[in-house]
This record gives C-alpha cells, sequence and structure tokens, in this order.
C-alpha cells in the first residue's frame, strides 16, 4: 500500500470474487463436516435449536469490533498521539477485517488497513509498522494468556486432552522468555537499529515492536490498551459460546477457550478465505475432542461464523472500498 492512499486495487470484483469463494469454502466444510456428524443428526439438532441463544451471538460480535477498535485507538494515543473518533475506528477496524478476510486477493491485508492508518498521521514507515505489529503482539499477547490460563484449568480439571493443553502451557512461555531476552534494556538498541538489508530491517520492526509493547505496561494508555484487547476475546468466546447454547451443548468455558483458541492459529496460514474455513473446520473437530457431539459442534461454528463474518463482511467491505475518502486522522491529544 502507497504512502498516505488507502483502497489502491480494491475494487467491486474484488468484493465478488472474495465473497463467492467464501461461500463454495464454507459450502465445502459443511458438506463434508456433515457427512461425517451424519446430515439426519445435524438436521434433528437444527430443529431443536433455542435460537434465542442467537441473541448473544450479536452482543458478543459487537464487543469484538469494539476491542479492536478500543485498542487501536489508545495505540495511536501513546506517545502523546493524536485521538481517532470512536466513529472512525469503527470504520477503520470494519475495514480491516473485510480486507483481510476478503480483499487478499487484491494485495491487501488488514495489516495494510492500520499500517495506512499510522501513515495518515504522519508516522514515517519504520515507525508506523512498529506500531502496526506492536498492536498486534499485544493483542494476541492478550490471546496467549487467555489461551494458557484455560489450558492450565483444562489440564488441572481433566476437561481437555493434554496434547491441546500441554503446548499452550510450554510454549507461551518460551516466546515470552525470547522477547524478553531480545528487548533487554542493554541489548534492546543492537537489534533496533534497521540495517541496510531486508532481513536487518525485519528484525529491527520485529524487536522494536516487542520492545514497545514491553513498555506498555508504564504507559498511561497500556491498561485500557490490554483491557480492550481482552473485550475482543471474550467477544468471541462468548459469541461461539452462546452458538453452541442455541444447538443444546455446554461443554463449559474452559473447554470452549480450549477448542477456541486452539483453533484459531489455523488463521496465522497466509490463505486468504481459506484460513477462515480451516479455522471453522478445525474449531468443529476441536469442540468434538473436548466432548461436544460433531452435528452440535458444526451447528454452533457455523452460527458463530455467521455473526463474525457474514453479517459484518458486507458493510467492512464498504467501509475498506471508501477508506481513502475518510478525513484526517484523529486531533492532537490535549
Amino acid at each position: 500500500m502507497s504512502d498516505g492512499r488507502s483502497g489502491d486495487g480494491l475494487r467491486l470484483r474484488h468484493l465478488a470474487v472474495g465473497i463467492a469463494a467464501a461461500l463454495v469454502a464454507a459450502a465445502a466444510m459443511v458438506t463434508g463436516v456433515g457427512r461425517l456428524a451424519g446430515y439426519a443428526a445435524v438436521g434433528d439438532a437444527f430443529s431443536d435449536a433455542g435460537f434465542g441463544w442467537l441473541a448473544a451471538c450479536v452482543a458478543g460480535q459487537v464487543l469484538v469490533f469494539a476491542g479492536y477498535g478500543g485498542a487501536l485507538r489508545w495505540a495511536i494515543r501513546v506517545d502523546d498521539g493524536p485521538r481517532l473518533p470512536v466513529a472512525a475506528s469503527v470504520k477503520v477496524v470494519m475495514a480491516s477485517f473485510a480486507a483481510t478476510q476478503v480483499f487478499a486477493f487484491g494485495g491487501v491485508g488488514g495489516l495494510a488497513v492500520v499500517y495506512w492508518v499510522f501513515r495518515r498521521m504522519g508516522r514515517d514507515r519504520l515507525d508506523a509498522a512498529v506500531r502496526l505489529i506492536g498492536l498486534n503482539t499485544a493483542v494476541y499477547l492478550v490471546f496467549g494468556v487467555i489461551a494458557w490460563s484455560a489450558a492450565g484449568a483444562a489440564l488441572a480439571t481433566a476437561k481437555a486432552p493434554a496434547g491441546l493443553t500441554v503446548p499452550w502451557l510450554v510454549g507461551l512461555p518460551v516466546v515470552v522468555a525470547a522477547a524478553r531476552w531480545f528487548t533487554a534494556p542493554g541489548r534492546v538498541a543492537r537489534f533496533t537499529t534497521p540495517g541496510e538489508r531486508l532481513a536487518g530491517r525485519a528484525l529491527a520492526t520485529g524487536v522494536g515492536a516487542a520492545d514497545w509493547v514491553r513498555r506498555l505496561p508504564g504507559r498511561p494508555e497500556g491498561a485500557p490498551l490490554f483491557a480492550w484487547a481482552l473485550c475482543y476475546w471474550a467477544g468471541d468466546l462468548i459469541s461461539l459460546w452462546a452458538a453452541l447454547r442455541a444447538f443444546g451443548a455446554d461443554p463449559g468455558v474452559i473447554a470452549v477457550t480450549v477448542a477456541y483458541t486452539t483453533g484459531y492459529l489455523v488463521q496465522s496460514l497466509p490463505i486468504p478465505l481459506i484460513a477462515t474455513t480451516g479455522v471453522d473446520t478445525a474449531t468443529t473437530f476441536l469442540l468434538h475432542v473436548v466432548g461436544v457431539p460433531l452435528e452440535v459442534a458444526l451447528l454452533g461454528v457455523v452460527a458463530h461464523r455467521v455473526f463474525a463474518f457474514w453479517l459484518p463482511v458486507i458493510p467492512g467491505s464498504l467501509f475498506a472500498l471508501s477508506l481513502r475518502r475518510l478525513a484526517p486522522i484523529g486531533a492532537p491529544a490535549g
């Protein structure tokens, strides 16, 4: 994405292609898993649904977008940055969502949309990249803490097999220890000085972002940023839990959290749309592993995806298409 501009390469044809591909991928997932579960069992579970629970899915997704929007606003305010209006943050977050899910075919992703926001504020390339990666590192640090806590509780109470819990319990401390080593006060300057080579610039950006997050707790913006990030993940978990309750399953918060966080890792694959379907497929089977009948897990995940993807993707796509017309970002902090 070029400096100071947004929306380059975004066209209605990308929206049409993206939506069509998402429909095909979703249909393949539902058909394949439904066949394993048994279509008759799926039909019975659907006919017995308590659709009133789906209202909580809506509330959960409102919390998702509000959470990331809040985290973004506080990330922008670090070091006396401007205040991003709430309405503008909603547009940016929904555009980022759509860019990640649909417009990746046009060479644009959600990270590029947020990067454009930081550049629009006047940040140089390196600082914008550090803040972008730092924001997402902070959000995923909260995700990791949630996953680690749920894994520990699940292992202690036998709510999930060790294969789902031990990797979290071992892996997260290793990642955090590595980040602390790179960002130690006597060492961080060595790694955050960008060199001429691409690898050196990438290392400087990554370590700079980790250092940015390490220093957040000592800043006034740190606590609200982490709190909004917690709202982001809590909202999605509430949405999935409510979708499962709608079809008669209640595996418990710990089991749902372990299945959700482990399945979510599939989204790190750099494959547009297919990664989202991969998350749904993985989460469905992981919920089955922790005790949810396969047909109920499938219906719950699909219902969750309706509210987490299909309802927000159209307005998000429209925001992405029109984002370059957004007024100048924020006003100086007072």
